[in-house]
C-alpha cells in the first residue's frame, strides 16, 4: 500500500462547485483498505471528481494529456485536492492518471516524437558534407528504435483496446500510485480481462496500488478489491455482488427478453 487515506482537511466557506456538493461537505475520511480501490456509482455522483482531486493532490502526473493543473476543465479538481489530506503508508515517484481520452493524446505525443526523428534524420542524410556520418546518425537512431521498440511502430493503426492496454502496461512501471478513471471506455469485455490481468500483476509484482473509477461490472469483479459506492451524497463501503452494476447486469442476462419488452413499453 502506497495512500492509506484520505479526506477533507477542511472546508472552505463557498457555495461555488464542488464545495456546494452534499458529498463534499459530508465527506468522510476513508481508508483505503486493499491495494485495489474502486469508485462506482452513476455518473454525476463525484467519483471522477474526487478521483482527479487525489490525483492533483498526491501530485502524479497524467498520463499522456494535459496536466490537471494547466488543464482548464479541471479547476474543481483543483480546488477540492487544495482541500484534501493524504495519509501515506510510503511515498513513491511512479505512478499517473489517466482517462480513457489521455491514450490518444498519448499515441499523439509518441508520433510526433518519431516524426521529428525522421524528419531530422532526413535532414542529415539531405545535407551531410563529409566524414563519418553513422556517428551522426547513431544517437538519433538508436533513440528511434527505444521508442519503436517500447511503444510499437503502429500504435496508432492498432485496435483501440490493443493500443490502450499497451498504454497501460508501458507506464506501469513499478510501485507506485496509479488513478483511472473509466478505463473501459476503450475496452472490450475480453481486453478488460486483460485488464484485470495486468492489474493484478502489478499488484503482486511490483507492489502497486491502484483507484479505479468504472462502471464495468466486469473490472470491478476483481478479487480483494475495495469497492467505495457513491449514491445520495455518501460513500459507503459494498460487496461486489450489492453493486446496482453487478445486479442490474445479472438481471437483465438473466432474463434479457423481460427488460426489452418494458423498454418498449
Amino acid at each position: 500500500m502506497i495512500l492509506q487515506s484520505f479526506g477533507l482537511r477542511n472546508l472552505p466557506e463557498t457555495e461555488e462547485f464542488p464545495f456546494n456538493l452534499e458529498l463534499v461537505k459530508n465527506l468522510p475520511y476513508i481508508s483505503l483498505k486493499k491495494p485495489v480501490t474502486f469508485f462506482v456509482g452513476e455518473n454525476g455522483s463525484g467519483k471522477s471528481t474526487l478521483l482527479e482531486a487525489i490525483a492533483y493532490a498526491s501530485a502524479v502526473p497524467t498520463a499522456g494529456g494535459i496536466s490537471i493543473s494547466d488543464d482548464p476543465l479541471m479547476q474543481a479538481a483543483r480546488e477540492l485536492g487544495k482541500m484534501l489530506s493524504l495519509r501515506y503508508v510510503e511515498k513513491s515517484s511512479r505512478g499517473f492518471f489517466a482517462r480513457a481520452e489521455d491514450f490518444i493524446g498519448f499515441v499523439k505525443n509518441i508520433l510526433r516524437s518519431i516524426a521529428e526523428l525522421d524528419a531530422e534524420i532526413k535532414d542529415i542524410k539531405e545535407t551531410w558534407t563529409g566524414g563519418d556520418i553513422s556517428r551522426a546518425l547513431s544517437p538519433l537512431l538508436s533513440e528511434r528504435k527505444e521508442i519503436t521498440d517500447r511503444y510499437s511502430e503502429n500504435l496508432d493503426a492498432m485496435s483501440h483496446g490493443e493500443g490502450f492496454l499497451k498504454f497501460f502496461n508501458t507506464r506501469i512501471t513499478g510501485k507506485g500510485l496509479y488513478l483511472i478513471d473509466e478505463p473501459e471506455a476503450a475496452l472490450s469485455p475480453a481486453r478488460q480481462l486483460s485488464l484485470i490481468v495486468l492489474i493484478q500483476e502489478a499488484v503482486k509484482n511490483k507492489g502497486s496500488q491502484f483507484i479505479i473509477a468504472t462502471h464495468s461490472p466486469i473490472i470491478m469483479a476483481m478479487q480483494e478489491a475495495q469497492i467505495l459506492h457513491f449514491e445520495n451524497n455518501a460513500i459507503t463501503e459494498i460487496n461486489y455482488t450489492e453493486t446496482p452494476h453487478y445486479q442490474l447486469t445479472k438481471a437483465f442476462m438473466d432474463n434479457p427478453e423481460r427488460y426489452l419488452r418494458e423498454l418498449e413499453g
